[in-house]
């Protein structure tokens, strides 16, 4: 069988390309399991349970199962903010009250002063 050549054949009818609607469904995919691995280590390391965990398990397998055994329950870290010093935060704030007032002073008494000093033609 020798080969035959094929006039006016085109190469690009014999190759599979994939179409735009798989294209797209393979990238929303593909967003969905990394969001929802994202989710589940957060999840996960906050230390919150419910039905939001077991979804986002469920839609990130199998890299989620990794992340069952890796990542400890409640590992995440909270950050309380130090308590206040109310007796210097109120001293703060008499000065600047103190400071406030004494420019006020000094304003309105430096006014008259000024049309004082200035001469008259």
């Amino acid at each position: 069988m020798g080969t035959r050549a094929c006039s006016g054949c085109d190469i690009t009818y014999s190759l599979i390309l994939p179409e735009a609607g798989l294209m797209l469904e393979a990238t929303v995919t593909a967003v969905v399991w990394a969001v929802s691995n994202l989710v589940y280590l957060d999840l996960r390391r906050k230390g919150i349970r419910g039905f939001t965990r077991l979804l986002a398990f469920w839609m990130g397998t199998p890299t989620t199962w990794v992340s069952l055994f890796l990542v400890r329950e409640g590992t995440q870290v909270v950050f309380e903010p130090p308590p206040d010093n109310e007796e210097l935060l109120m001293s703060e704030v008499r000065q600047d009250r103190l400071r406030r007032e004494r420019a006020e002073r000094r304003a309105s008494i430096a006014e008259p002063d000024r049309d004082a000093n200035r001469p008259e033609f």
